[in-house]
């Protein structure tokens, strides 16, 4: 009897001490997801001559940078001077659209496109504390078409919210962080007032908890665990199965992986057990990846699984025309495992961010349509940006391939004019849900 006082006392101690430490110091990382923030950058661009109106430093999540090609080329410069991040910058001047053409009494749509001498544009990138500069070139000549310091946009941000995780002020001057509800993108002002007392009242609701703890019939003190993400991995290789699952384990992740070495193998063990994400390996026999993807895809209690494609065929034009909207990510083999589970993290982390974002929506009143279109459009804009990307590594000139060059250059434009097009309605949109949306 004595031992097992002990020993629950000491799971109580333990308890008690990180509620105290919590209550009074409300410490958090600058990596919690909270406190993401972005730098969004107003120019204009005046028969080539670029201006900055305004920068602006919130909190919130960044779009998807492009890597590679482009007419402007942005880099993030720290503090020594030394290149952070390279990224591509669209041409503001040049916008693409359909237009109807009666052709003989037979209406087409014809694409075109607008090039304007003036026009307003905004770069937006993720905030780094490192990064002290943006700075902007023409990509084609190499030269400097723009610089701006980031500095007095960072010192006015940290001035509103002086303990957040990134300001160096807190870390350096050992500031407790305490949170700022970052989200809503404004401080409270009475949070700054009324801190001593949430501190009373978090040490008065804790010692209440340990009270309804101590007469718990409890053992030990357990701590809860995030839910174990399940990965399906099919392939018709069982070789390539077990490189993969190991692949998983050595990432870090902490994946429950199930296998299936075929299509048909694959919509069986759906009918067993749903999983987080499946690897869908695309040259199969009898049914290859892209039948088993269409099959997922329309059955209703897994379409809404998420589907990589792990396979060593290129992707082609036709495939991205065709499958673009079922797909979350196409991964080549020979991969890394590294590669392979930051792709894999990047969907998760893409999809829990949609669904706060909805969360959050609803509980401010927005409209449920635009919502939803908000959503597929923020995951549709992400998926074509990285197809595009692989495209143009894949297809670089003088790549041997039996696809023309004419169609590979003509698919890669035609997925950058979708990429614009969507992002155009998904900027409209978050326009008319307005700040409560929080896109």
């Amino acid at each position: 009897m004595g031992a097992y006082n002990m020993k629950h006392l000491s799971g109580v101690t333990i308890i008690f001490i990180c509620l105290v430490l919590s209550s009074l110091t409300g410490i958090v990382t600058a990596d919690s997801a909270q406190y993401e923030k972005s730098v969004s950058i107003n120019m204009h661009i005046d028969n080539g001559k670029i201006t900055t109106k305004s920068t602006e430093i919130y909190y919130g999540s960044a779009p998807h940078l492009f890597p590679l090609q482009g007419s402007f080329e942005g880099d993030l410069i720290a503090t020594d001077g030394s290149i952070v991040k390279t990224f591509t910058v669209w041409d503001p001047r040049i916008q693409f659209g359909d237009t109807i053409v009666n052709d003989s009494n037979n209406p087409r749509i014809q694409g075109v496109v607008d090039r304007q001498n003036s026009v307003d544009f905004v770069v937006i990138f993720p905030f780094d504390r490192n990064v002290t500069e943006f700075r902007l070139y023409d990509s084609a000549e190499g030269t400097l078409l723009s610089s701006v310091n980031l500095k007095p946009a960072t010192d006015s941000f940290f001035a509103l919210y002086p303990r957040d995780p990134d300001n160096p002020a807190s870390f350096e001057a050992g500031i407790p962080v305490m949170e700022p509800s970052p989200q809503s993108g404004i401080q409270n002002p009475v949070a700054k007032s009324s801190g001593q007392l949430q501190g009373i009242l978090a040490i008065v609701s804790g010692a209440v908890l340990l009270m309804v703890g101590a007469f718990a019939s409890v053992r030990s003190v357990r701590f809860r665990r995030v839910k174990q993400k399940s990965v399906l991995i099919v392939d018709d290789d069982h070789d390539i199965i077990g490189v993969i699952a190991s692949m998983l384990k050595k990432g870090g992740g902490d994946y429950a992986t199930r296998a299936a070495s075929s299509g048909e193998e694959c919509l069986k063990e759906l009918e067993s057990a749903v999983p987080d994400l499946i690897l869908l390996d695309i040259g199969m026999e009898p049914m290859d990846g892209w039948e088993t993807l269409k099959r997922i895809k329309k059955n209703p209690a897994t379409q809404s699984v998420p589907v990589i494609m792990l396979t060593g065929l290129r992707l082609t034009p036709k495939d991205v025309e065709d499958y673009s909207i079922c797909l979350e990510d196409y991964v080549m083999k020979p991969v890394t495992s590294h590669d392979l589970n930051d792709a894999i993290m990047h969907v998760f982390a893409r999809r829990q961010m949609i669904e706060e974002k909805i969360a959050a929506a609803k509980r401010a009143g927005i409209d449920r349509n635009e919502l939803c279109e908000c959503a597929r459009l923020t995951r549709v804009v992400d998926v074509n940006k990285r197809l595009w990307n692989l495209l143009v590594k894949t297809y670089h000139p003088g790549t041997d391939t039996m696809v023309p060059e004419s169609q590979i250059k003509l698919a890669i434009e035609n997925t950058e004019k979708k990429i614009r097009d969507q992002e155009h309605r998904l900027e409209q949109i978050r326009h008319n849900l307005g700040s409560g949306a929080e896109w």
